[in-house]
């Protein structure tokens, strides 16, 4: 994977450097804790393709200047933060494989270090001195939140079908990705024209594949990303293979799975869904957004970076972890 991203960024790939430059710079303090956890979360840190969406999209309309590496950085900034939060809500003791922030410094520091990169997505974002940007980075905030409550308020009431969790992923991820291709076309120019509203919405779908794949890892050993297998179920979350299954089933069965999933029977879930057709559903519904979002750059001049941001979907959907 990485050197397929390596390959996607080479459009970006001197404002790549910019990026992490000003990212580092961004996080700078003398706090000696803060240091550490800074430290602790860039050892354990992904693959930043939330920033190099925005640097394609950004190029795609025009050229990348300070305001774009600025909207990247603040973008990135705050995914880090709801990631942080999230383990401290889900009490998640590792990320991406390695032991989280939680883990190392208890949930107080966690939640004080999850703000620290919240406070500073939302200096960083000031910087681009664009209320436009500024308020999107700040719109995706709230959604953020709203999707996990969404969510919290879905598994306690048993609310279990396949709208409400589209409607959980668009709040909880895909409002990420949607976010990026907006500030790149911010960073260039002033307003949100129909083509840029088309690319929104490729990223809306992207973000949709992006989360449906996880899905699909919480239940393939040795295919996560850095959680262990089964942490969906043990968190309380039904997610697209298994509400496949649910709402297909009749009362009796229905029943069965729901014992199941509230006792954590991990094991006995995974085997149900595989052999009922629950990944190979989910497969297809990422195979039908791919598509969706491939589609929304029809319409955009057939360009290199336009070619990055088709193999950035590609990736995404068929990645292996």
């Amino acid at each position: 994977m990485k050197q397929a991203l390596q390959q996607i960024s080479q459009p970006v790939a001197e404002q790549i450097v910019q990026f992490k430059e000003a990212y580092q710079a961004a996080l700078l303090s003398d706090n000696s804790l803060l240091q550490q956890m800074v430290a602790h979360v860039n050892e354990s840190s992904g693959k930043q393709m939330r920033p190099l969406l925005v640097l394609l999209c950004a190029q795609l309309y025009g050229e990348i200047n300070p305001t774009t590496i600025h909207a990247a950085v603040a973008v990135e900034l705050l995914h880090v933060a709801s990631l942080i939060h999230d383990d401290v809500i889900d009490e998640s003791d590792e990320r991406r494989g390695k032991p989280s922030l939680l883990k190392r410094f208890k949930s107080k520091a966690s939640v004080l270090g999850g703000d620290y990169f919240l406070s500073s997505a939302l200096l960083e974002a000031s910087k681009t001195q664009n209320i436009h940007i500024i308020d999107a980075i700040a719109s995706m905030g709230r959604t953020l939140v709203d999707g996990e409550l969404l969510q919290l308020s879905g598994s306690k009431e048993a609310i279990y079908n396949e709208n409400y969790y589209i409607n959980v992923i668009k709040r909880k991820t895909a409002v990420l990705f949607a976010t990026c291709a907006r500030l790149g076309v911010l960073s260039t120019q002033l307003t949100i024209d129909k083509s840029a509203e088309r690319l929104i919405e490729m990223s809306e779908y992207l973000g949709i594949c992006f989360q449906l794949k996880d899905d699909v890892f919480d239940y393939q050993e040795g295919g996560h990303i850095g959680k262990p297998v089964g942490n969906d179920i043990q968190e309380g979350k039904m997610t697209m293979p298994l509400l496949y299954l649910y709402e297909r089933a009749n009362e009796a069965d229905k029943a069965e799975i729901l014992t199941a999933f509230q006792n954590k029977e991990i094991a006995k879930i995974q085997q149900w869904v595989v052999e009922k057709g629950g990944m190979e559903y989910t497969q297809q519904k990422i195979a039908y957004y791919k598509e969706k979002a491939l589609q929304c750059l029809q319409d955009f001049e057939d360009t290199p970076t336009r070619r990055s941001i088709e193999q950035y979907i590609t990736l995404v959907a068929d990645r292996k972890k």
